[in-house]
């Protein structure tokens, strides 16, 4: 295995406090300090899976196909060994327990209770059926006269069959100890009813705590008792007997001494790569849950120690999807500044004005700050000494390091964060007024576009033959929300298990917890959204004894389906998905797309189909219209079509509107014409004037050199050709020769303007 290097722990708590074994004694249940635990055989984690063998108390480990289950590796063997028949046959006719006993199943005569002694049936049917020269078992077992049963039970524990009269034990397990007995000479129906119990104990998983000292076995214990509490991912006896054995040939006071990178280094030299399972794992995982103990148990509050648990921060869980696991004050210098730092977090966590993720950041700039002033020899005995010099050397240093510019750019503004925060606060009397940055001085991060996903790529994933191929329901469940209602991955992998409420007219809508606004938002889903989250409450009511808490559970390591599936899961899950799928852009270059695209591509396009601002912003469950502005940049395509629309004017003559020369005047005439149709609407066209210009002939657009016209109108145009051509027809019938006067120009300009826009089709359409 690869020893992969851990997090120190500087700056925190002692290693071990003083009185840490009267604490465990305190903390570990008395079913946990034992020399040997023998865990349930329904506890899915301790245990794990029982073997399907009827009787057999070992853990399953090797699943069948053939069937859902599993089998203990003794049984495996011997379902090998015979063949691998058909399981469910063999299960009933050729499984044996081991340690030479038989499972006991029922006699195939009807109307039985007793055991099977041989061919399917008890002892007493099976004379019968010989007396009738053995007719086939399903004939005779339909007809099979009643037998003597005894009232008494088998004396092997946990059979339910009764007993022959007189031997105490039911047929299957009578015919058992005859076999042994015929080794063991002598052998009496007790011993045989011990001999089970004892080798039922041997093959039964177990954690053994013997050898090792006394308070590395309450800590062992302890994560057990942990590991069984939290319902999550199995821990094997296997990997746990290493790691014991490991002890044992390297004692130590406690599982907390040491740092985590020298654990790291000795899993490395003690274990193979090919050691099966996960020890240095399930080091790291009892490491952590006796510190979480230690600072429980601490005294003091969290906001005094030098590192920050976010658990015990965060403690209604909002950001518990935050990668970030503690925050470290310890190597801020000088003390001072230090404890500055420590209530300036404290302040901006239980403000919710920073989570402990963008805390964790600040602090880390706030330590390479206080880094660069111990390398010059000028770390500040007081805030009087950041002055307004150092902070402009420092300013200088930062853009010298070689890191990327938004990061440059964010070691910057933090210290600019934290000092201004700390002067409004008057935290620190001395700080002088002009230590700080300026507008201006802090470069600009480049404002990125948003990181939708191209249409082309689109059309793939939306295809139902292509999300058919995700792995799960699960998986396809989360997908398909995520791409029709833009929700954030996180809110969306929280969902709770009903999400869905409809209003007065039975319209869909889901429900969720925003946790970036921290508040329930609802939005409206359509009925394929609806329909996928009932496929998916439905399978989540078969796999489980009750509905869970979340309609996306984690798929594996969780049993009771109380943890939520989580977003590096899904993300893995969506890139080898695409991977199988061989997804493509435009370019036949394979794509990668997060899940958090997804979210961009809603919005980008409800702006592309002009969907206001407000609606786009109500959709997305945005705290602010700035947040929704990102999206209200149109893409390359939508830009394309506007500007080739805009190449397609023609005038009252039929005649195409040149574009004008150079990048610049072809940007002031889109601007132009964006001005033009937000001044005037007309039925069939755009007016060509300034905006500050005002129409000398209002409504005789026809006739006016200013109008302009795309193919989009030509439908209406040939509505007031026709409509023209008759009121002229009537004006001749009627002589009426002014009237024909005023509209024969309209018409000729119409037949013009419809010639024109038919010739740029035909042009498009070649």
């Amino acid at each position: 295995m690869t020893a992969r290097p851990l997090v120190a722990l500087p700056g925190g708590l002692p290693e071990r406090p003083a009185n840490w074994e009267q604490l465990l004694r305190e903390a570990v249940r008395a079913e946990f300090q034992v020399e040997v635990f023998f865990p349930d055989a329904d506890d899915p984690v301790l245990f794990g899976p029982r073997c399907v063998v009827d009787g057999c108390l070992a853990r399953g480990l090797q699943r069948t196909e053939a069937m859902r289950g599993h089998l203990c590796q003794g049984h495996a063997r011997a379902w090998r060994t015979d063949g691998q028949p058909p399981l469910r046959a063999w299960l009933r006719h050729g499984a044996r327990s081991l340690r030479g006993e038989r499972v006991a199943v029922a006699c195939a005569a009807v109307g039985c209770r007793r055991s099977v002694d041989t061919h399917g049936l008890c002892y007493a049917h099976r004379r019968h059926w010989q007396r009738a020269r053995c007719p086939p078992i399903e004939t005779f077992a339909r007809a099979a006269p009643a037998v003597r049963t005894s009232s008494s039970a088998c004396a092997v524990a946990g059979c339910r069959f009764p007993a022959i009269a007189g031997q105490g034990l039911c047929d299957t397990h009578h015919r058992s100890f005859g076999w042994l007995a015929t080794r063991r000479p002598g052998l009496e129906p007790a011993d045989y009813v011990e001999h089970l119990a004892t080798a039922r104990q041997q093959i039964r998983p177990r954690f053994d705590l013997r050898g090792v000292g006394t308070v590395v076995a309450l800590e062992l214990g302890y994560a057990l008792q942990c590991r069984h509490d939290q319902r999550g991912a199995a821990i094997t006896p296997l990997i746990f007997g290493q790691v014991a054995r490991w002890l044992r040939e390297r004692p130590v006071d406690s599982l907390l001494i040491g740092s985590d990178a020298a654990w790291a280094s000795a899993a490395g030299e003690r274990f193979t790569p090919s050691t099966r399972g996960n020890p240095l794992g399930w080091l790291r995982y009892c490491r952590g849950m006796l510190a979480r103990l230690r600072d429980e148990r601490h005294g003091g509050e969290v906001w005094d120690w030098d590192t920050w648990p976010t658990k015990r921060i965060d403690t209604g869980g909002r950001y518990s999807h935050q990668p970030t696991k503690r925050i470290y004050f310890s190597d801020i210098q000088p003390d001072w500044l230090r404890e500055l730092a420590k209530r300036w977090a404290r302040w901006r966590i239980t403000t919710a004005t920073k989570s402990p993720a963008s805390v964790s950041v600040s602090t880390s700039s706030l330590r390479r700050f206080t880094s660069w002033l111990a390398a010059r020899d000028a770390l500040p005995a007081g805030p009087e000494q950041l002055t307004r010099a150092l902070l402009e050397d420092y300013r200088a240093h930062v853009a010298t390091l070689e890191v990327s510019q938004s990061r440059r750019t964010g070691l910057l503004m933090d210290l600019k964060v934290f000092l201004d925060d700390v002067r409004l606060h008057d935290w620190a009397p001395g700080l002088p007024a002009n230590a700080t940055y300026y507008r201006g001085e802090i470069p600009r991060v480049r404002r990125r576009l948003p990181r939708f996903v191209d249409e082309f790529v689109m059309g793939q994933l939306e295809r139902d033959d292509i999300l058919d191929r995700l792995p799960d329901l699960t998986t396809r469940t989360a997908i398909v929300i995520i791409i029709e209602t833009g929700l954030r991955s996180i809110d969306c992998l929280r969902l709770p298990f009903d999400p869905i409420t409809t209003d007065e007219t039975g319209a869909p809508y889901l429900r969720f917890y925003n946790h970036k606004a921290a508040k329930d938002a609802v939005i409206p889903i359509s009925q394929r959204v609806a329909e996928q989250i009932r496929r998916q409450q439905r399978d989540l009511c078969d796999r489980f004894a009750a509905p869970p808490p979340f309609l996306h559970p984690g798929i594996r390591k969780n049993p009771d389906g109380k943890i939520a599936l989580t977003w590096s899961t899904l993300n893995r899950r969506l890139q080898r998905w695409l991977t199988d799928c061989d997804i493509r852009d435009a370019a036949d270059r394979p794509v990668k797309v997060t899940a958090h695209q997804f979210r961009h591509t809603v919005g980008t396009r409800m702006i592309n189909n002009e969907v206001p601002m407000d609606v786009v912003q109500r959709m997305l469950d945005h705290g602010s219209p700035e947040m929704t502005a990102r999206y209200a940049t149109i893409k390359d395509q939508t830009l394309r079509r506007e500007w080739e629309r805009f190449q397609q004017r023609i005038d009252i003559r039929g005649e195409l509107i040149p574009l004008p020369d150079g990048p610049a005047m072809s940007d002031a005439a889109w601007a132009l014409e964006n001005l033009a149709r937000a001044k005037q609407t007309l039925p069939n066209g755009y007016c060509g004037l300034p905006l500050q210009q005002t129409c000398p002939h209002p409504n005789a657009c026809l006739t006016c050199d200013s109008f302009l016209t795309t193919s989009e109108f030509l439908p209406q145009h040939r509505d007031q050709l026709t409509r023209t051509e008759q009121l002229i027809a009537q004006a001749e019938a009627d002589g009426r020769r002014r009237l024909i006067e005023m509209n024969e120009p309209v018409r000729l300009n119409l037949i013009r303007i419809i010639d024109g826009l038919d010739a740029l089709e035909d042009d498009d359409g070649r």
